[in-house]
């Protein structure tokens, strides 16, 4: 899931959501979502918002390396092996 900084720009900006997912072109429910970080932006949100707070899209959204390295750590664990019924 990506970090962002959706909502605090917007508020910044003293923009509510509605004013925002006009601007950006995106529903209202998607934003919600994107500030909650419940849902990560598609390519084409995460440009129309960023476009929309005037910043670049990097500014906006950063990945969560933490998520990353959890998911590549458990990949790279080695699985037991199955025990013989004895």
């Amino acid at each position: 899931m990506a970090d962002n900084t959706v909502k605090e720009e917007r508020e910044r900006l003293g923009w509510t959501q509605e004013k925002l997912s006009e601007e950006a072109g995106i529903p209202r429910s998607t934003l919600q979502k994107i500030e909650r970080r419940a849902y990560s932006p598609n390519v084409d949100h995460a440009l129309g918002i960023a476009d929309a707070l005037g910043q670049p899209v990097e500014a906006i959204f950063t990945r969560n390396r933490s998520r990353i390295r959890l998911k590549r750590k458990a990949e790279k664990e080695p699985v037991p092996p199955a025990q013989a019924p004895a």
